[in-house]
C-alpha cells in the first residue's frame, strides 16, 4: 500500500500550496537591491505503510497473576463474592465495592434535593422548582440502586486468594485478588527489537492484555487471535496521525476517518498503530518539501 502525503489538514484543490512570499531585508550600502525570498511549496510524496512484523509468542507456565484495583479513586469493599480455590471464569465478579467519588456526588445530589425542597414548601406554586425536585429524587433513587461496583475477573483459573476483607478501604494499584493461571491460558508477547511499545492493545477481539512486564506484555485468550490482533499493527508516517482530543486517527484519500490506537514506534521515528478497521486506502499526511 503507498501513503499519499498531502493536503489532510487543509486540503486544497491541485494539491500545492504556496506557504507564502518571506521578505527579507537588511541594510544594504548603495545600489543593493532587496532580495525577495521565493515561496516554500508543499507537495505531495509518496511513502509505504508497512505491516509491522517480528512479534514473538510464548506460551506461559502456570503462573499466579495479581489482580490490581485500577479505579479513579479510593473506594470501600463492600461484599465478597469468590473464596479461595474457587474456580474463576471470565467475567466472575470477585467483590464489590463504592468508590468515593460515588458517596461525594450522593451527598452533593442530597444537599441540592434538601435545598430545593425547602424552597418548593415556600413556593409550591412554581412547576420548575417542582420538576427540578422530582428529577432530583428520581435520580438520586437510581444512585441507591446502582451504589455498588463490581469488579469483575479478566482470567479464567483458580483462585488462590482475596487480599481485602469487606469496609477495607483501597486505592489505584491495590492488590485485590491472586489468580493461577494455566499455560494454555495465557501468553508473552516479545516485539521486535527496533520497537518501543508505549501503550499494549488492551481488550480487543477476544484476548485480553493482563500485564507489562518490562520486555514483554502478558495475554489471555487464544494464541491465533493474539497473533492476528498484532499482525493488524501498521508502521506509519509520524505526520499520518492526527489527534482529536482524545483519540487518534488516520484520513484516507477519500477523506474518511480511520481511529487507532498508538500502541508506539520504531527505531526510524515512524508511529506503530492498531487501526479500528483495516486501511485499504491511501493515506493523507502534510509535509514541507
Amino acid at each position: 500500500m503507498k501513503i499519499t502525503i498531502c493536503g489532510a489538514i487543509c486540503p486544497v484543490a491541485g494539491g500545492v500550496i504556496l506557504a507564502g512570499m518571506m521578505l527579507v531585508s537588511a541594510c544594504k550600502s548603495a545600489g543593493e537591491e532587496t532580495e525577495v525570498q521565493t515561496s516554500v511549496e508543499h507537495e505531495p510524496l509518496m511513502a509505504d505503510a508497512v505491516e509491522v512484523t517480528g512479534f514473538t509468542y510464548e506460551a506461559s507456565p502456570p503462573d499466579t497473576i495479581t489482580l490490581n484495583y485500577s479505579g479513579e479513586g479510593s473506594a470501600v469493599v463492600t461484599d465478597i463474592f469468590a473464596a479461595a480455590g474457587q474456580k474463576i471464569n471470565e467475567g466472575d465478579t470477585l467483590l464489590e465495592f463504592r468508590d468515593d467519588l460515588y458517596i461525594v456526588e450522593r451527598e452533593r445530589l442530597t444537599m441540592e434535593l434538601d435545598f430545593a425542597s425547602v424552597m418548593l414548601s415556600s413556593m409550591p406554586e412554581d412547576t420548575l422548582l417542582q420538576g427540578k425536585v422530582d428529577s432530583l429524587a428520581l435520580f438520586l433513587d437510581s444512585l441507591m440502586v446502582d451504589e455498588n461496583t463490581p469488579y469483575l475477573s479478566p482470567l479464567e483459573g483458580s483462585l488462590e486468594k482475596v487480599l481485602p476483607a469487606v469496609d477495607d478501604r483501597i486505592r489505584p494499584g491495590n492488590a485485590l485478588a491472586e489468580i493461577s493461571v494455566a499455560s494454555s491460558e495465557l501468553f508473552y508477547v516479545f516485539p521486535p527489537g527496533e520497537c518501543k511499545i508505549d501503550s499494549w492493545p488492551s481488550a480487543v477481539d477476544g484476548i485480553r492484555f493482563v500485564e507489562e512486564h518490562r520486555e514483554y506484555a502478558v495475554y489471555s485468550g487464544d494464541l491465533s487471535a493474539i497473533e492476528i490482533v498484532f499482525s493488524r499493527l501498521m508502521e506509519v508516517p509520524r505526520e499520518a496521525v492526527y489527534e482529536s482530543e482524545l483519540e487518534s486517527y488516520l484520513v484516507t484519500s477519500e477523506s474518511d476517518t480511520i481511529t487507532v490506537l498508538r500502541v508506539g514506534e520504531k527505531d526510524n521515528g515512524n508511529v506503530i498503530v492498531l487501526p479500528s478497521v483495516p486501511v485499504e486506502k491511501d493515506i493523507l499526511t502534510w509535509a514541507v518539501k
